[in-house]
């Protein structure tokens, strides 16, 4: 599941532009960032909803990072656009199908004055097989 929603953020084209993600620079990956301190990135984890055999609920926090408010709202929201898609067709990626994806919730933006940096986490709740 976590190659698939890599792929899947990595392969949106207005996704990349916002962060500034390249095969060299990868601003988007799963649980720890390339480098810390190169802004926007994006890292996301995915965790098994319910145990069991197969498993098909999971859920997926994603982490923003940005020294930009505006950069940070805007990243946000394209991430809701591609994640929050519980009444519209799912897909296939990496041959795991999506069926249902929703916004369950998440924090505002937080700010650290030390370092400069907005923080934002979205979380999704995710049905797949």
């Amino acid at each position: 599941m976590i190659k698939a929603i890599l792929d899947y953020l990595t392969g949106d084209k207005e996704l990349r532009d916002l962060v500034g993600y390249t095969p060299k620079n990868q601003r988007i990956r799963e649980y720890i960032p390339k480098n810390r301190t190169d802004y926007p990135y994006i890292i996301f984890e995915v965790f098994p909803l319910l145990a069991g055999n197969p498993v098909t609920q999971y859920r997926c926090d994603l982490t923003i990072l940005t020294q930009d408010v505006v950069l940070t709202e805007a990243i946000a929201n394209r991430l809701l656009e591609l994640l929050h898609f519980n009444n519209k067709p799912g897909f296939i990626i990496d041959g795991k199908s999506i069926y249902h994806s929703t916004h369950s919730g998440g924090s505002g933006i937080n700010y650290d004055p030390d370092q400069k940096i907005f923080e934002q986490i979205l979380s999704f709740n995710i049905l797949a097989d």
